[in-house]
């Protein structure tokens, strides 16, 4: 089966009877995105900084960490 990396790992997490193989080495180059309303450049500032913070604080690797087969500290 071929799937992106981040449903693999949720996969792997739901069944550890699966294995994702090499989820950090893609197979091709792809991005995800999220939709926005257009032209709401408020908003999309307030999402990147969210964003921002999160990472930095670490509370995005915990959020992987509780859904995805990935270590909460990288």
């Amino acid at each position: 089966m071929i799937i992106d990396a981040s449903e693999a790992l949720y996969q792997q997490k739901r069944m550890p009877g699966l294995c994702a193989v090499n989820p950090t080495a893609y197979m091709q180059y792809g991005e995800k995105a999220y939709l926005l309303p257009r032209d709401d450049v408020t908003w999309k500032n307030y999402v990147d900084q969210w964003l921002h913070l999160s990472k930095a604080a670490g509370e995005y690797q915990q959020a992987l960490g509780e859904w995805l087969a990935v270590p909460t500290q990288l």
